[in-house]
């Protein structure tokens, strides 16, 4: 069964991606961030684990959602 593209934008900029699965959206947004977004990438080491935990929710509640 394929499942339907979902095309959720960044949290921060307005790009936007597009995958058939969270994780394959995660993976994409890992290296939008990285490379658009280092700023908060290096920020965020800084901070507890938990944190980038319930963003990681917050995302995938958004990616189900959408």
């Amino acid at each position: 069964m394929v499942r339907p593209m979902k095309t959720i934008s960044c949290d921060i900029c307005p790009a936007h991606f597009s995958a058939e699965s969270f994780d394959d959206w995660f993976r994409q947004m890992q290296t939008h961030y990285m490379s658009d977004h280092a700023d908060v990438m290096a920020a965020m080491a800084h901070k507890p684990k938990a944190e980038g935990q319930a963003w990681v929710v917050a995302a995938r509640k958004r990616f189900d959602e959408g």
